[in-house]
């Protein structure tokens, strides 16, 4: 039987300028063609709800979207280009508590890498360009969203590495990156400029990514064992 995937949605506003529950539709495409079930988490402001409605998944996936607001990890905002939605965070937050709770698998992309660091006790570059000396690779490039920008090296011997091997190459979209680690979390991969690319649980089936395989997908399957990878620890 194909596992349940719940994929856990942000807000936006849409056309009419409502606000709207929001998930690209790549992110459940990726989980049809690596064999789960999707189904969307839709956002509630009722928190105690949210065990009950993720009761049926096997697995989660957590999307990208906007900054998490600093002071969930006591800092405070060093630029206010970028939106923060504190009602998102809460949801999210909540839901994040849910799933790891349960032990099951977790993919964590962009944002939601950077939120399951902070809920485990990690901070955030808050924007890199400003905040990273030296030179760096352009990480929040808007070019060719499908398309490679850099390469990654994977750390031997973790689940990245059983996927990729040494190296592969990723999209980037993305000004803010995991700064200090949360408990037990373990980094798998680096740009070549040091900016965390990837981390691992060093004891439950959790992975963060900080590229968007979703939309890699649109060109070809090279992220494809990615996706995989999270249907089969759904076991």
């Amino acid at each position: 039987m194909k596992p349940y995937i719940a994929v856990i949605c942000y807000t936006d506003f849409n056309r009419y300028g409502s606000h709207s529950h929001s998930v690209p539709i790549l992110y459940t495409h990726s989980i049809e063609v690596a064999g789960g079930l999707p189904f969307i988490l839709p956002f509630t402001r009722t928190l105690d709800l949210i065990p009950a409605m993720l009761k049926m998944a096997d697995g989660y996936l957590f999307t990208g979207g906007v900054d998490i607001d600093p002071t969930r990890y006591n800092e405070t905002p060093v630029c206010d280009s970028h939106s923060i939605d504190q009602e998102l965070d809460c949801f999210q937050f909540k839901a994040f508590d849910v799933a790891f709770k349960s032990g099951k698998p977790i993919l964590a992309i962009c944002r939601g890498a950077q939120l399951a660091n902070v809920a485990l006790g990690g901070t955030l570059c808050q924007d890199i360009p400003t905040q990273l000396p030296g030179p760096l690779h352009k990480h929040s490039g808007e070019e060719d969203q499908a398309g490679e920008d850099h390469e990654i090296h994977i750390k031997p011997d973790s689940d990245l590495y059983r996927i990729f091997g040494t190296t592969t190459w990723v999209n980037s979209r993305h000004h803010q990156s995991i700064k200090r680690l949360g408990a037990n979390l373990v980094v798998t991969a680096r740009a070549t400029d040091g900016v965390i690319e990837a981390a691992e649980h060093a004891e439950l089936p959790i992975s963060l990514v900080q590229w968007h395989p979703e939309l890699m997908m649109q060109n070809d399957d090279s992220m494809l064992p990615l996706f995989k990878s999270l249907i089969e620890k759904c076991g």
